[in-house]
């Protein structure tokens, strides 16, 4: 299969430091990327005949690349949707995006208190951009981008998940993405709403949320709360890659950084895995890779354990970090919540 949907990370950098970021546990320093690799990039997406869909985003804030304009106008072409902080959607930024995008997820992690708590920022400040976005719109008559809200669920902000689709019908968003917390620190492991077994709170709380979604006219996308049967990662299965601000490419947004997660209250180690970097090689060639077939082919397929249910995890040696697995399978997915559809990207 073809390449057709790609995530772009322009940068690494950000102009918060939320409480729940993955970038909590980076050691190292920060990247942009540069016009050199920015240009090798666009050189390797004129390649991918069959690439549909583009997503400015990874772990910075895009909005705050040198590159973000440029990257607007050649993108525009595609599917395009920007993941932000919601902080920067102002002045010609905003303007680009209103002809360029088809989508823009703005991250709101609570009303007010929560938001501030969180983000250590006015939720004001995000407010009056998404209403300046509007404003454009109606100007120039555009049903695009559609917007959408992400709330990261976890105990610190639960008791907002109401309002914050009554906030996303005042201003006029498309629907709200529900993910899960993936905790970096032990303290907020001890404040996830999912669990390994049935979670009748969680499964009481979602059923309301799509009625009370419904009678207000907003679309969710709500993650699972327990494990299931069903393991699929949408990476894989919409022929997705990563790119990332050193021109790094990877299969997903959990191996394209070194970081420490919690998996149910375990210390993981996620060891970056990087197939090549645009630098050296087409992405065409790269998504050709034979070592990269055989990773998508595996995941697929699912070639290797379920880590996070496993009697032996506590035990385990293996599951420390994610360099291999007791299948041999490498790097190993056997611990990742993605995959379990418990956290969510666009």
């Amino acid at each position: 299969m073809s390449l057709k949907k790609l995530y772009i990370e322009l940068t690494e950098k950000c102009n918060l430091n939320c409480a729940i970021c993955y970038r909590k546990s980076w050691e190292h320093v920060q990247n942009e990327m540069d016009e050199k690799t920015y240009k090798n990039l666009l050189d390797s997406i004129k390649e991918c005949e069959k690439l549909e869909r583009i997503v400015l985003g990874g772990i910075g804030e895009p909005l705050m690349s040198p590159l973000i304009l440029d990257a607007l106008e050649e993108f525009g072409g595609y599917h395009l949707t920007i993941t932000t902080n919601g902080t920067m959607v102002k002045g010609e930024v905003l303007q680009k995006i209103v002809k360029s995008c088809d989508a823009l997820v703005v991250s709101i992690d609570g009303l007010e208190d929560s938001f501030m708590k969180i983000r250590n920022e006015n939720l004001k400040v995000v407010l009056d951009n998404i209403e300046m976005l509007n404003e454009e719109k109606s100007r120039k008559k555009s049903e695009t981008p559609r917007l959408f809200i992400e709330f990261v669920l976890w105990e610190e902000n639960v008791q907002d998940v109401y309002a914050i689709i009554d906030l996303a019908q005042k201003y006029k968003a498309k629907g709200v993405i529900f993910s899960n917390l993936l905790p970096q620190t032990p303290e907020n492991a001890k404040k996830i709403l999912y669990s390994r077994y049935e979670n009748r709170r969680m499964k009481e709380l979602f059923k309301s949320l799509r009625n009370y979604s419904l009678k207000k006219g907003i679309e969710l996308l709500l993650p699972e709360f327990e494990l299931k049967t069903e393991r699929r990662c949408a990476f894989v299965e919409n022929n997705s890659a990563v790119v990332t601000a050193d021109g790094s490419v990877t299969s997903c947004y959990r191996f394209a950084h070194n970081c420490l997660e919690y998996v149910f209250q375990r210390e993981k180690q996620v060891v970056r895995h990087v197939f090549a970097n645009i630098k050296e090689r087409s992405l065409k060639e790269i998504w050709e890779m034979p070592e990269y077939r055989a990773f998508r082919e595996a995941v697929l397929y699912t070639r290797f354990p379920s880590c996070t249910d496993c009697d032996l995890a506590e035990g385990c040696d293996l599951v420390r970090d994610t360099t291999s697995d007791c299948y041999g399978f490498s790097p190993s997915c056997g611990d990742c919540l993605w995959w379990r559809k418990i956290i969510l990207c666009p």
